[in-house]
């Protein structure tokens, strides 16, 4: 053994050291020295670190190696397989020539291409993991390893150790930090509208940005026992392309039914799939939960049968949560919504929404010059209806009266109960002369409306009405209602409406 040699070792690393501490562990840092110790190797033989990166069967070891020392053919060398085979022991190790020849076609050739005599393994592991490895060999021509040199090696090597396991450190808690940063925005991207379609949208958007290896997402609702497409996205960005809908008895129904989470890591292989072979990949369904209540099932699917690893599961299982108050919430939104601007007992839009509807209409005519047209009607008779059989009887009429008034009117024209037995009706970009034509049709539709009384007893009821246009018959709103109101009343009163 060269002392001086190895009292410049012994330096070099306490430079090392002073400089590492002003650095923090990065990836950079690390690599620097890695590099550095496989040069310094080639003192008393050869060297090449392995450093694993990924978990389980999808892990990849990236390799550190002498800059001079490889040729062109030697980096058909599978490193993969020398890593694999050599992670199989906790604790430093050497292997002979003739235990190496009997390990594995690339091993072998390896050792006869290059005349290895002689390979000192050493592990570096963090919790019961084996995340690096640092391989010196040698040849016929070059020293046997001593007990003191591999005692240096081991020294070394545990340095690497330490900034490894700093390095790994630091990469969880960035990937932790990463992810609750997307989980905010994934919070936040999804309660930024009360629209149910773009929730949904912003759930699957955000579920494929923290699983970038899945290749689509879908949201199926779930009520009465039946699931109904919600929305689905894929990788690329298409939205509103379901991929299949979901079987009777295929996964996306037994999530459903279940409110259990099922995770199918080989479609090819499970017998939930064993009637569509041409389907490949993972997929997992999801149930959105309120309580105990499924309100829908999410899926994402994978390409590949790498699977879902339980980090990506409990990722999955806390946005499902997110997403299932945050659609809760929208469908609150929209049932309070209906109940504010909705007539209870005809089902019509009610005051509040008229409201709402003719200063938006109003505000459009003033802007590009437009006009429109308000007809305020009411029912005859309807008194001597609901005071002669009741309020019962008197509210069937109103339902009945309504739904053919409805079916009367075009899909643009916009019609409200505006109060008692009175309604309104909006018609955008039209005149009084069309607007007549539409309320023509509407007296005739109602004349023909029965209303059961009693068995093989029938009343029917008649409408009156009265018109104003804007901008011919007033600027504002309410001239218009007031000039329309006062129309009906001369209709009422036996005069024509002009």
């Amino acid at each position: 053994m060269d002392l001086n040699k190895d009292r410049s070792l012994f330096k070099d690393v306490d430079d090392l050291f002073k400089t590492i501490n002003k650095f923090s562990y990065s990836q950079q840092t690390t690599e620097y020295f890695v590099q550095w110790m496989v040069d310094y190797f080639q003192l008393y033989g050869s060297a090449f670190v392995e450093i694993k990166s990924g978990k389980g069967l999808g892990a990849e070891w990236k390799s550190y190696y002498p800059k001079n020392l490889f040729s062109a053919r030697l980096f058909e060398v599978d490193f993969n397989e020398q890593a694999l085979f050599f992670q199989r022991s906790p604790t430093p190790f050497t292997m002979s020539r003739s235990a190496l020849l009997e390990n594995g076609d690339a091993i072998r050739d390896w050792v006869k291409r290059h005349d290895i005599e002689t390979s000192f393994v050493i592990p570096i592991q963090y919790d019961i993991d084996v995340e690096a490895l640092c391989i010196l060999y040698r040849t016929k021509e070059q020293a046997e390893f001593t007990d003191q040199m591999m005692e240096i090696a081991s020294i070394i090597t545990r340095l690497v150790a330490n900034i490894l396991k700093w390095q790994i450190q630091v990469e969880r808690v960035d990937l932790s930090i990463k992810e609750l940063d997307q989980m905010l925005r994934a919070s936040l991207s999804m309660t930024e509208s009360l629209k149910l379609n773009e929730v949904l949208h912003a759930i699957l958007d955000n579920a494929l940005q923290l699983l970038p290896d899945a290749n689509d997402a879908h949201i199926f609702l779930y009520e009465n026992d039946i699931l109904k497409f919600g929305a689905a996205m894929f990788q690329n960005g298409i939205k509103g392309k379901v991929w299949a809908e979901p079987r009777e008895d295929g996964l996306t129904y037994r999530v459903a039914r279940s409110g259990k989470m099922i995770i199918i890591n080989n479609m090819q292989k499970d017998p939930l799939y064993m009637d569509i072979p041409d389907w490949k990949g993972a997929i997992i369904g999801i149930p959105l939960l309120v309580g105990n209540d499924v309100m829908g099932v999410m899926t994402l699917a994978k390409l590949t049968t790498v699977g879902f690893s339980a980090h990506e599961i409990e990722i999955l299982d806390r946005l499902s949560t997110q997403a299932s108050n945050v659609i809760q919430n929208v469908r609150t939104h929209d049932l309070i919504s209906t109940h504010a601007f909705t007539d209870s007992l005809t089902a019509l839009p009610n005051r509040r929404s008229f409201d709402w509807e003719s200063q938006k209409i109003l505000d459009q005519a003033q802007r590009y010059n437009r006009t429109f047209t308000i007809a305020m009607l009411d029912l005859d008779e309807f008194k001597r209806i609901n005071d002669t059989y009741g309020h019962a009887i008197g509210d069937d009429s109103l339902r009945i009266v309504a739904h053919c008034m409805k079916s009367a009117i075009r899909k643009s024209d916009f019609l409200a109960r505006f109060g008692g037995d009175e309604f309104v009706i909006l018609f955008p970009e039209t005149t009084k002369e069309m607007a007549h034509t539409v309320l023509e049709n509407l007296l005739d539709r109602v004349d023909k409306c029965l209303i059961p009384i009693e068995k093989e007893h029938y009343e029917s009821l008649t409408v009156s009405y009265g018109i104003a246009s804007f901008p011919m018959d007033a600027g504002d709103l309410k001239t218009l209602i007031n000039l329309a109101d006062q129309q009906l009343y001369l209709q009422k009163q036996g005069f024509k409406h002009p």
